[in-house]
């Protein structure tokens, strides 16, 4: 089962408190309705999440002031989390264990240059943001153009039957 090893940095590592991810969407934060309770000043009421999805987890910062951050980088959309993740809100400090997805990497030769190449975890999500915004966008369109159509015929320029094909306007 995966868990979350909370623990402080120092000579050696102290370990506070290990956390089960015993259901498949845990909250972080200070508000004692979450499932896992931090009572720090940096830590927002609902600070961040864990979602199980398909079979891995997905962390998503929430807006707490300190912000999340995984293996020292900010994290502003969801982000698949893997085994020995450091994972950063505010000034507490957690591990993500999940012994099922512990694997031995690999190193190997990159044909592109490291900066072009993208996880295919995070691929997937911003995969998934890149279509949602399309249909957004797509909606928008379509909703101006009907607008549009009806303050034209509200204003008199056009009749909406005009725009039918022949065979319809009779």
């Amino acid at each position: 089962m995966a868990r979350l090893i909370i623990f402080e940095e120092s000579d050696q590592e102290t370990v506070f408190e290990t956390f089960e991810l015993f259901d498949s969407s845990i909250l972080i934060g200070s508000d004692p309705e979450n499932h896992l309770i931090l009572k720090t000043p940096d830590i927002d009421s609902s600070h961040a999440s864990l979602e199980l999805r398909d079979n891995r987890w997905i962390i998503q910062d929430l807006g707490g002031p300190g912000g999340t951050s995984v293996n020292g980088e900010e994290i502003h959309a969801p982000r698949r989390l893997h085994h020995d993740d450091l994972i950063e809100l505010g000034l507490i400090k957690m591990k993500f264990h999940d012994p099922k997805r512990r694997v031995v990497k690999q190193v190997r030769r990159a044909t592109k240059p490291i900066a072009d190449t993208v996880d295919e975890d995070e691929a997937d999500i911003s995969g998934r943001v890149w279509f949602a915004t399309v249909a957004a966008a797509t909606g928008a369109v379509i909703f101006i153009i009907i607008f549009l159509l009806v303050v034209a015929h509200f204003l008199e320029l056009i009749s909406i039957t005009d725009l039918l094909p022949p065979w319809l306007s009779n």
